[in-house]
């Protein structure tokens, strides 16, 4: 009969053989990786490897004109009591609203402040939608494109990636299978494969696989880092190099950013962006100007117009009365009449929102969201962009609108009872 001895020396060598074989499928700091975190966490990019992308010499100018009037604006929505509470209860990191092109609010909790960097995570599809415009403006790539005009690796395992062009993965209609289910043992599923492998470039070119033909939505992790493959290879340099050199630095960003890297120096293009709230703000701006940092242009205007709005958006959901959609890395959200509003997301309720009909830009970060879901935030976006301008328009009158809105009034009542102070 063997001994305890003995035995710890067979279930050890069992365990030793599986961690081998474990190991020629997944490197084993990843398998530990994935099974002490879990999941994501909002500060993960503070401990994960990421590239700098430094600032302009000059930044921009972002006008600060702090106008108390906005916090009546905000504090008239009906699910908020006071701005503070309201910030304290949905963990809000950082809120920022620049509206006319000048910095009328900025809040921030949890201890964050104007120099504090914010993780965006999807927010950076978004940013590399702008990249993709940049690309396609040099001529180095068009949206019809195959993708395996870049990347022939994946016709060697399947010719039927040679249907799926740079759009339909712009658009997350690639067909390509991806799951955002936890299943056990957990490191075999997409999302920490996306999030945590050391070589993200092996797992999106020798795992992924077809489901089907592109044509239908399926939001898909995998779809960003294969646009960050064919941007590597044709342009030439690094993702953050580019990004860098082409739009950070002329957009005018007054810090500098980041981009979180794998173990081979690739940029983790579906979630590892991050930067200050008012760069953020800056790069909502660029957008909302049609591609212009003041007389500077930045982005190609006609990639602005291509990539945020549509004739024909795909509706995904419809809610107080609004169907929205998902077009080349936005998020759009038609309005009944005139330019759509449009904005990027991200895990834990990150925000840029866009309201070119309104001249309206929001900023929002945090590593909670209470109860607000990405229909409650961009709800609240939609409604205050309406009623800022309303807001101006009674600055401007300073008086009582034909058709008084009760924000309005209570706009120019404040206005008034600071301007009675003001001779006192």
């Amino acid at each position: 009969m063997p001994n305890r001895k003995q035995i710890l020396i067979v279930v050890l060598a069992i365990i030793a053989v599986c961690i081998g074989l474990l190991h020629i499928s997944y490197p084993l700091p990843y398998v530990f990786k994935v099974m002490v975190d879990q999941g994501p966490d909002y500060d993960d990019f503070q401990t994960s490897p990421a590239s700098v992308i430094a600032s302009a010499d000059i930044a921009s100018r972002l006008p600060v004109k702090l106008d108390t009037s906005v916090v009546d604006v905000l504090e008239a929505y009906p699910r908020i009591d006071t701005v503070d509470q309201f910030l304290e209860h949905t963990q809000t990191s950082a809120f920022l609203i620049v509206h006319g092109g000048q910095l009328v609010l900025e809040r921030y909790g949890l201890g964050h402040d104007n120099e504090s960097i914010e993780n965006t995570f999807s927010v950076s599809k978004s940013v590399t939608s702008a990249l993709v415009g940049l690309a396609v403006a040099d001529g180095v790539l068009a949206l019809d494109d195959p993708i395996t005009d870049y990347l022939p690796e994946l016709r060697k395992r399947d010719q039927r990636f040679g249907a799926i062009t740079i759009e339909n993965l712009l658009d997350m209609v690639s067909g390509i299978a991806y799951s955002r289910d936890i299943r056990f043992p957990i490191i075999n599923n997409d999302d920490p494969l996306v999030y945590y492998h050391p070589d993200l470039a092996s797992v999106v070119l020798q795992r992924t696989e077809i489901d089907s033909a592109p044509g239908t939505f399926r939001y898909n992790n995998y779809n960003p880092p294969l646009l960050g493959l064919i941007l590597e290879r044709t342009t030439g340099r690094p993702v953050s190099e580019y990004f860098e050199q082409r739009i950070w630095k002329p957009m005018g960003a007054s810090r500098p950013a980041g981009w979180t890297v794998d173990e081979q120096g690739f940029e983790r293009m579906e979630s590892g962006f991050h930067a200050r709230a008012r760069d953020l703000a800056r790069f909502g701006l660029l957008y909302l100007n049609q591609g212009r940092t003041g007389d500077q242009p930045v982005l190609p205007e006609s990639w602005i117009s291509d990539s945020t709005d549509t004739d024909t958006p795909l509706e995904l959901e419809k809610y107080d009365g609004r169907q929205w959609g998902y077009h080349a890395g936005w998020w759009i959200v038609p309005r009944p009449q005139g330019r759509s509003d449009y904005c990027a997301i991200g895990h834990f309720g990150q925000f840029i929102y866009i309201s070119p009909q309104f001249d309206a830009v929001f900023v929002r970060n945090g590593p909670g969201r209470g109860e607000w879901g990405d229909r409650e935030w961009t709800g609240l976006f939609y409604f205050l962009a309406e009623r800022l301008a309303h807001r101006e328009a009674a600055v401007r009158q300073h008086q009582e609108p034909d058709t008084p809105d009760p924000v309005v009034s209570r706009v120019v009542q404040r206005l008034k009872r600071d301007a009675g102070n003001a001779h006192n």
